[in-house]
This record gives structure tokens, sequence and C-alpha cells, in this order.
């Protein structure tokens, strides 16, 4: 995941980059809820108003950001579904890749999977604002459906698929969240957790 790692001093910045990587920062510190167009203006040093020339409000913002997110995501699962010899050896990657990709960038991680935010709801899919975001999982479900016997139903595959997708998640959440923790290799983490999970599937 190659989310822009820029700083807000640098005058050769772009300035739409300028407010995506300001945004990034401050939904991950703050949630979705406290950030305001104005409250980011001024961390930019820029008024309102020019926000508003890029982006039309803080949904279509927040949406551009884990679209950024899915994108790259889903660029790694196509890659390695390219090259891969096995079912079961592409979706040990594809997690692995998951969390690897969360450490490299926690606050795209945090915005792009963790956020509270009022675009959910129960009248809606959760991924109506998010095609990328259901590409990347049908992708994922894909290769789990692969992974299973010949048959398997529809609810099988739907809970295997998640349960896989929860360990590799809950561990990317867990150390994002904690890294100061005392979690061990964190290689050897991932391989007992993610590995265990796909091993699992008969």
């Amino acid at each position: 995941m190659t989310i822009h790692a820029t700083t807000l001093e640098s005058p050769q910045l772009p300035l739409k980059m300028l407010i995506l990587d300001a945004a990034r920062k401050l939904f991950a510190e703050h949630g979705y809820a406290q950030v305001s167009m104005r409250k980011l203006a001024t961390t930019i040093g820029y008024s309102p108003t020019t926000i508003y020339h890029h982006f039309k409000d803080k949904k279509e913002l927040f949406l551009c950001l884990t679209e950024e997110t899915y994108r790259e995501f889903l660029q790694a699962i196509n890659e390695i579904l390219s090259v891969s010899k096995s079912p079961k050896a592409a979706l040990k990657n594809i997690l692995h890749t998951f969390v690897t990709m969360g450490l490299q960038n926690p606050n795209a991680y945090r915005v792009g999977f963790m956020m509270e935010t009022d675009l959910w709801n129960a009248k809606n899919s959760h991924f109506e604002h998010n095609p990328l975001g259901k590409t990347m999982y049908d992708r994922i479900n894909s290769c789990v459906k692969k992974c299973m016997p010949p048959g398997s139903s529809e609810e099988d595959i739907l809970v295997t698929s998640n349960s896989v997708i929860a360990a590799a998640h809950g561990l990317t959440a867990l150390l994002v969240t904690y890294p100061n923790f005392e979690w061990g290799p964190v290689e050897k983490l991932k391989r007992q957790v993610i590995d265990s999970a796909v091993d699992a599937i008969v």
C-alpha cells in the first residue's frame, strides 16, 4: 500500500494531495464525526472554500481516501492471484499482504477498515458507496470458494470467507491499535493466525 506519506510543509505538494494527507491523519486520530472541513482547512492553512474547490463535502473526501486504500489493496490481490499456484497459497499471501500493508500505513488502514461513520446504516449496503471494496471482498470470497470442496453451500462459503477475513483484520487492528504491546515476532504471529485459519478450510 503506497499511500502518500508526505509532510504538510512541502511547498511542492499538490494541493489536493495535501488535503488528502491531512484529512487521512485527522480522520485516523479523531474519528469521522470529529473532523470538519473547517478543522481540516485550519490544519493545512487554507480557507474552507479552497477545500470545497476539490471536494464537495466531508463524505466525498472520506470516500476518496477509502477508495485510494481499496485500490491499492485490490491491485495487490490481483497481482497475487496472477502468480499463485494454488488457491490456498494465494489466500494466505493475500491475507499476509493485508496485514503487512495495514502496518505500513496504519492511518490509511484505520480510515479504510476501522472507521465508524454514518455512511453505512441499516438501510444501505455496506458497499453502496464502496464499489472497489466490494470487488476486493469478492476476490477474496472467490479465492475461499476455490479452497473449499465442490458443492459447498453459499452459506458455508460466506461464513468461511468472513472467518478468514476476520482473522486477518482482527490481527491487523490489534497491531495497529497497540503497536507497543509485546506481540513477539510479527511474521511468526501472522503465520500462526492466518495460516492456521486458512489451513482449517476443508
